[in-house]
């Protein structure tokens, strides 16, 4: 091979390389200054952010948006259903217009894509991921549809896209095997945000590649160095489950039209109530990432309106014995 040869089949490998680094989705970062201070952030989803009546509950979605605030967290992250149709851009200007207080306390903002993100482009997505890059997806993230956050060193949150292949062998399945076994050695928490949940009750039927992720956590959480939590949305409640080492939540009570849910086969909340609008606040200190579950009821006045409904901590592998 002469020298004209090796010097193009370098180049055609460094273009390559940096093709391929351009073709990754970004990882954002979530600055923490005081790293010895107690770290909080929120999730939760299916917000329908519209106008339109009777799809959601328009006074319990801005209580929530506006309690959340007053948390001052480092980050939210929604679990999709954002809007309720993701061709109209009335939608996302209501929920520009609704979450003001979130844009002037300057909190980050992370969504994942529900299947209301894709309504109204049953032909053609292209619309719709339009509206979602250009309207709710953070800078950086165009022309991805799922990517990765760090919040400070000690937590990285994978947001999934339940609407793309989640099987054995597909992109986005080689990404998050690829992110979840190679977390380093500061991450304590791997929190995984997508809009269907792995672990439900099973009276809601699977809706597309969601249980891969429960089956592939199966075999492997033990061996990682990361607890897992995960969290989804779509059932508009709230439940909790523990399965093969992993924390499995249901946040779906962001303001959409409530569904009941059975909480049996061990869900571990046995919250004795029907409706529960909400968002789930962690909080991680020491080692120990402590959830609670804040439900709103709008039937109440004032202060009344709120109450911590659920709690559950789960704590770092490498950190202290249990309490």
């Amino acid at each position: 091979m002469n020298l004209s040869i090796k010097f193009s089949a370098l180049v055609i490998l460094q273009l390559l390389a940096i093709r391929t680094l351009a073709d990754e989705p970004p990882r954002l970062d979530v600055p923490v200054t005081d790293q010895g201070a107690p770290l909080t952030f929120i999730t939760y989803g299916d917000t329908r952010f519209t106008q339109r009546d009777g799809v959601a509950n328009a006074m319990a979605r801005r209580a929530l948006v506006a309690r959340m605030a007053s948390e001052n967290p480092a980050a939210i992250f929604i679990g999709g259903d954002l809007v309720y149709e993701g061709s109209s851009p009335e939608d996302y200007e209501t929920y520009k217009n609704e979450t003001t207080a979130w844009s002037q306390a300057k909190i980050p903002i992370f969504p994942a894509l529900g299947n209301h993100e894709f309504q109204g482009c049953d032909k053609d997505l292209s619309p719709c991921l339009e509206n979602w890059w250009r309207a709710a997806a953070p800078s950086g993230v165009r022309s991805f549809r799922w990517y990765y956050v760090t919040v400070g060193p000690k937590v990285l949150v994978l947001v999934l896209d339940s609407d793309s292949s989640l099987k054995s062998g597909s992109e986005q399945r080689s990404w998050f095997e690829q992110q979840i076994t190679h977390t380093g050695s500061r991450v304590e928490f791997v929190l995984i945000v997508l809009h269907y949940p792995p672990v439900r009750d099973p009276i809601f039927p699977r809706a597309k590649d969601e249980k891969e992720i429960a089956r592939y956590l199966s075999k492997h959480t033990r061996s990682l160095h990361a607890r897992i939590v995960v969290v989804g949305s779509h059932i508009h409640n709230y439940e909790r489950f523990r399965r093969d080492d992993s924390t499995y939540l249901v946040s779906g009570g962001g303001g959409a039209k409530p569904v009941p849910v059975l909480r049996l086969f061990g869900e571990l909340s046995k919250l004795d109530t029907a409706v529960n609008f909400h968002y789930i606040r962690f909080r991680l200190e020491s080692g120990f990432l402590q959830g609670t579950m804040v439900r709103f009821d709008p039937n109440r006045p004032g202060e009344t309106a709120w109450t911590e409904s659920d709690r559950f901590e789960v704590q770092a592998k490498d950190s202290l014995p249990p309490r």
